[in-house]
């Protein structure tokens, strides 16, 4: 069974006493002799739409070239490097060369997947387990509790202790008052 089509079709007008909207109907017309013109509508309603959302998706896809073109004009906006910052370039980059023929992997390189699930490089190693480790019990009832009592012989003696120690930093002593 097949599916109807739902189409729809819209008009517009245009006034050809004005210069633009003339040039339009020509541009028109060579379109529908191509065949073109549904497909240049819709290409060209869903750029509008895009463009004014800021985006430029649909632009780049229908042309490739702009795209090209922004990229250049992007990095054009980049500041430029300064002698010295060319001759560092160079120098690490001469650096890099002599590392690589001396068998060291590059910096940017990623880190083979094989090294990284056999251990071979850095980062955590598996854990080997023969039983499994259950969770501990808590047991309230066997906890002994430790109660903790104020001394009451004990008066200020630790405080009189802090003094005689500060005291004893600077080489005095410290004699207690008499009560």
């Amino acid at each position: 069974m097949t599916q109807n089509r739902f189409r729809l079709r819209f008009t517009f007008w245009l006034d050809l006493l004005k210069p633009d909207e003339g040039q339009l109907a020509d541009q028109i017309e060579l379109l529908k002799n191509d065949r073109s013109f549904a497909g240049t509508i819709r290409d060209g309603i869903r750029l509008i739409c895009d463009l004014r959302q800021g985006k430029l998706d649909v632009l780049f896809e229908l042309f490739p070239w702009v795209r090209a073109e922004f990229m250049e004009y992007v990095r054009s906006l980049q500041p430029q490097k300064s002698p010295a910052e060319l001759d560092i370039q160079h120098q690490l980059e001469r650096l890099e060369q002599l590392m690589l023929k001396q068998g060291n992997t590059p910096i940017d390189t990623p880190m083979p997947v094989k090294m990284l699930t056999n251990n071979g490089g850095g980062g955590p190693k598996p854990l080997q387990m023969t039983k499994s480790i259950t969770a501990p019990a808590f047991d309230d009832d066997d906890d002994d509790l430790l109660v903790i009592r104020k001394d009451r012989n004990a008066g200020n003696q630790a405080a009189i202790n802090f003094i005689k120690s500060a005291f004893a930093l600077n080489g005095m002593t410290y004699d207690e008052p008499k009560s």
